[in-house]
């Protein structure tokens, strides 16, 4: 009768491994964080900026539809679905499952493209905004200053929220590229790699 070969004993996780994870988790709790504030304080940021609208003299129904919404049900669909994605794969990568690993190399990368085009918003939101007013045709929204609009919206959320804003935003892009680069490495693909249980041959000595 063979001898039922015994379990495979799994290796240690590598560091780079681990990190990789840590990176996953710590992006999704990040991307919490903003959603939680986007339901606390939108709607306030969305009052704000219609308020000072009027004070310079415009109605927000001129404002194109869709053109500023800082709050609403709607906004937190896609950071839900992010958040639950980069948890499994991060579970996944936990336990060395090589699917979570060739997912991870499939979704960060949209990931760290998303937050390339948040972050040049951040950096730029103020000007392209103005830009967008400046070169709209319309004599009414081109007398807008676009730097008044969007700081009365942001001082409605609390001062700390800027710190969340910039863990996400280096998250999705530093965080992610890391990631990508640590699950690559010698040690993760060793880790990764899937290995062939050991072979009894009956009546062969055993050490």
């Amino acid at each position: 009768m063979t001898k039922p070969s015994p379990p495979m004993e799994k290796q240690p996780r590598p560091g780079a491994v681990t990190f990789a994870v840590v990176l996953q988790l710590l992006l999704a709790a990040a991307m919490a964080a903003t959603a939680v504030l986007t339901m606390l304080y939108g709607a306030d940021a969305q009052e704000a900026y219609e308020a000072e609208l009027n004070a310079q003299g415009v109605d927000v129904d001129t404002l194109p539809a869709g053109s500023t919404s800082f709050g609403g049900g709607s906004n937190l669909v896609f950071p839900i679905v992010v958040i639950v994605i980069l948890v499994v794969l991060a579970l996944l990568n936990a336990a060395g499952n090589r699917v979570g690993r060739i997912l991870t190399w499939v979704f960060q990368p949209l990931v760290l493209i998303c937050g390339g085009f948040v972050f040049a918003s951040a950096l730029f939101g103020e000007q392209l905004t103005q830009w967008a007013f400046d070169n709209s045709g319309d004599e009414t929204l081109e007398s807008l200053d676009a730097g008044q609009l969007l700081e009365a919206a942001y001082n409605a959320y609390p001062g700390w929220s800027v710190v969340v804003d910039w863990a996400t935003v280096l998250l999705t892009t530093l965080g992610s590229l890391l990631v990508i680069i640590l699950l690559a490495v010698p040690a993760a693909n060793a880790y990764f790699r899937k290995e062939a249980p050991p072979t009894y041959i009956p009546g062969a000595p055993t050490q």
